[in-house]
């Protein structure tokens, strides 16, 4: 644009240069011309004067040396145009129709040819006597080169181009100075637009000398910076909504009405396991899915909602078809279609683990009020001995019994399930905790003929009674599954920050194939290596291990080996005894 304008400028410059110079060779030429023709004039009179002194027709040529040649021609015509004497030979082409003009008096100038020469003439009247001619009158015609465009000119006119040359050198160099000055301010313009075209927002700050521009540079300073702020401010949000929906937990695909995608989101990439752009591709070229495409197909014939399940590695999602034909979407590429993906799985899961449990609950639960019911319509039979009486009822009994531990350990488990705590973390004194739980347990082990010891110390924060009913049931089982003149030995001790609690004892042990599923619900190991006498409702190791994993964020591990007993080893985050002061102090502060 610079080098535009200067070429424009330059070049009126010239122009204006070339037209002076051509006026001024003009001018020159008319001021030679003038000069010449009054000289002339100046001559003719002299001789006009001379000549109409003459009395005789032959005094005529003497008077051709009047005055001193000028290489002025001189001729002398009579009143019929005849040539009288002259000094130097007439043109070949002689036109008299300057003689005609003159008889009417005054001076008649004309340009004519004279042997290749154009010579400037001047013509008049001279009145003389009759003596010399009848008429009383003749005419003196004078010829010199017209010399106006002498050496002296072109010496002018090649001074001219000189001027001017440099004159046109000087103008190009002030003025690109002062367009590069004029031009700062839109430079900075153009260049804080382009700062803005790329990406580059900010204002554009600029100031100028020029009232002409201070004007419009304002104008365009203040609307750049206006359109800085919302490009910025557009630019955000856009990164706002990328960053939105690649972050977002839910695949989403946005389709044209032929199943192209226009545009997608990053989960969608790895719900599928693909790498690269799929903008362009359609529908069916990335899944091939019949759930998918007939809930596609269905809501672009009907308009309504779909939903189908896709399962992909393991993971089930909950895909969701709509249609995009809001006027939200009219200006979007066409947008016709919205597909998103909702991992569900674990929902599933859930789902599975519930249905799971209330199955095995009710097969749990139909056992034992199985045996009721069959010992109960036993007992209404007429007839039954008293020994019959009394082992109905004690079979009922343990059924209930049964039934009871049963109901109280899936109520527990839902309880833990359902997040529900009805106590307060504190520090315990774990080897305190498992002295008090060995004691409880020193009864029932005694009856089964096993021996109890316990050993160690070591503290934590945790749910007193939840912990209290982990080591209980570790404890109970270790009891249960014993044999006559086992041991059991809890021991607990602190090492790397962590506090840990075993239970082991010599009993039956574990077989190697049920070591991975002895924390499941309902489980219940081979009965075959079991005491059958003893009670088992399949859920304390499922509970123990939700209430150490879940509840606390501790580790439980199994060792054990057929026959020969197991070892369960429970690790929790260390407890400092001062600890037990700062807890009582926020539950209080809560209350």
């Amino acid at each position: 644009m610079r080098s535009k304008l200067a070429r424009q400028i330059v070049s009126t410059v010239s122009i204006t240069l070339i037209l002076v110079i051509l006026l001024a060779c003009g001018g020159y030429l008319l001021a030679s011309y003038l000069t010449m023709r009054t000289s002339m004039s100046n001559f003719t009179a002299e001789y006009v004067r001379r000549l109409e002194d003459v009395d005789h027709r032959y005094e005529l040529e003497n008077a051709l040396n009047w005055l001193p040649p000028r290489s002025v021609m001189i001729f002398i015509y009579d009143s019929n145009g005849r040539l009288i004497t002259s000094n130097a030979p007439p043109p070949e082409k002689e036109n008299l129709s300057d003689l005609q003009t003159a008889s009417t008096g005054g001076e008649v100038f004309n340009t004519v040819e004279y042997e290749g020469v154009t010579m400037l003439s001047c013509t008049v009247r001279v009145n003389v006597g009759e003596n010399i001619d009848v008429n009383g009158r003749i005419f003196l015609r004078t010829m010199m080169p017209a010399d106006w465009a002498s050496d002296n000119f072109w010496i002018f006119f090649g001074s001219s181009i000189a001027v001017a040359a440099v004159l046109i050198l000087l103008a190009l160099g002030i003025t690109n100075l002062y367009i590069k000055r004029a031009m700062r301010p839109l430079i900075a313009v153009q260049k804080g637009l382009q700062d803005i075209n790329n990406g580059n927002f900010h204002g554009i700050t600029i100031s100028t000398d020029y009232d002409e521009f201070r004007g419009i540079v304002g104008q365009i300073s203040d609307l750049s910076g206006k359109i800085s702020d919302s490009l910025g401010t557009v630019k955000y949000e856009q990164r706002k909504a990328a960053f939105l929906l690649d972050n977002i937990g839910q695949g989403i695909i946005a389709l044209s009405d032929t199943h192209a995608i226009l545009m997608y989101n990053n989960a969608v990439l790895n719900i599928f396991g693909l790498q690269g752009s799929i903008a362009g591709l359609r529908l069916e070229d990335v899944t091939s899915d019949e759930g998918i495409l007939s809930a596609t197909d269905k809501t672009q014939e009907s308009g309504e909602k779909g939903v189908c399940e896709f399962r992909r590695g393991g993971s089930v999602y909950r895909v969701e078809t709509l249609t995009a034909s809001g006027s939200w979407f009219e200006n979007f590429n066409s947008i016709a279609l919205l597909l998103t993906f909702t991992d569900i799985t674990q929902e599933s899961k859930s789902a599975d683990i519930r249905s799971e449990f209330f199955a095995n609950a009710s097969h749990e639960l139909k056992t034992p009020l199985t045996v009721i019911k069959g010992y109960s319509e036993l007992l209404a039979l007429p007839g039954q001995s008293e020994k019959n009486i009394s082992r109905c009822v004690r079979e009922i009994e343990h059924n209930a019994e049964k039934m009871g531990v049963l109901i109280n350990d899936m109520l527990y488990i839902s309880r833990l399930d359902a997040n529900i705590v009805n106590e307060e973390k504190q520090f315990v004194d774990l080897g305190a905790m498992c002295e008090s739980i060995c004691d409880d347990m020193s009864g029932a082990a005694q009856n089964a003929g096993v021996k109890i010891s316990c050993s160690g110390g070591a503290g934590a924060v945790c749910y007193p009674k939840m912990m209290t009913t982990a080591i209980t049931n570790l404890v109970s089982n270790a009891v249960k599954y014993n044999r006559e003149g086992g041991s059991v030995w809890v021991k607990v001790w602190e090492e790397g920050g962590f506090s840990y609690i075993s239970v082991t004892d010599n009993g039956v042990g574990i077989a190697d194939e049920d070591k991975p599923r002895v924390f499941e619900r309902f489980f219940k190991a081979d009965k075959a290596h079991t005491r059958n006498e003893e009670l088992s409702t399949g859920l304390g190791l499922a509970i123990v291990k939700h209430i150490i994993v879940n509840m606390h964020g501790g580790d439980i591990t199994l060792e054990s080996e057929l026959g020969k007993g197991s070892r369960f080893t429970v690790k929790l985050l260390s407890g400092k005894e001062e600890e037990r002061d700062d807890i009582s102090d926020e539950t209080a502060s809560r209350d």
